[in-house]
């Protein structure tokens, strides 16, 4: 019998840890713009927001040499 109810609570809690972890957590991703433009696995929303932070570091960096 007590192994029933060890059972039973072990299962219930089972339960409550799956039900907490499919909770909505925000989760963040960071991605390498190194790794941008050849990696299959980077978005292409990612991939143009790096081109766009490389063209700006870029313009910045020039703008600096030339002043």
């Amino acid at each position: 019998m007590k192994f029933v109810v060890g059972f039973v609570v072990a299962c219930v809690l089972w339960i409550f840890v799956i039900f907490l972890s499919n909770l909505e957590v925000t989760r963040y991703r960071v991605y390498d713009c190194g790794m941008a433009e050849w990696h299959p696995d980077i978005p292409n929303a990612v991939r143009e927001e790096c081109r766009k932070r490389s063209l700006e570091e870029w313009r910045n960096g020039q703008s600096k040499q030339t002043v």
